[in-house]
């Protein structure tokens, strides 16, 4: 590869806020999870990030949301799979604990 090859990719991402919507990029530090890939190549590439606190997820409607936005900016982000992402969103959109324990049990097996 040269470098016109990384100047040609567009790279996508989408970031998600704790209530599952999805962010601009200059409200990203809100961010707690978010999906990236290559424009060119499709989603079939993507990869998922969900930030981690104390080496679990993060979990913004409960345990972790007395914790400031400037200390979550902190946190680590971890890749997960696209089963553990999707229940993760859907968490987030919901409130309902069981995608938040799916995908805490699918985190964990990665």
């Amino acid at each position: 590869m040269n470098d016109k090859d990384f100047e040609d990719k567009e790279i996508v991402r989408f970031l998600y806020d704790e209530n599952g919507k999805i962010l601009t990029e200059k409200n990203s530090q809100n961010c707690v999870a978010k999906m990236t890939f290559d424009k060119d190549r499709g989603e079939n590439t993507a990869f998922y990030f969900i930030k981690m606190h104390r080496g679990q997820l993060l979990d913004p409607h409960s345990n972790d949301k007395n914790i400031s936005q400037i200390k979550r900016r902190a946190f680590i982000e971890r890749r997960v799979n696209a089963k553990c992402f999707d229940n993760y969103v859907k968490y987030l959109q919901t409130k309902n604990r069981t995608y938040f324990t799916r995908s805490r049990r699918l985190s964990m097996e990665n």
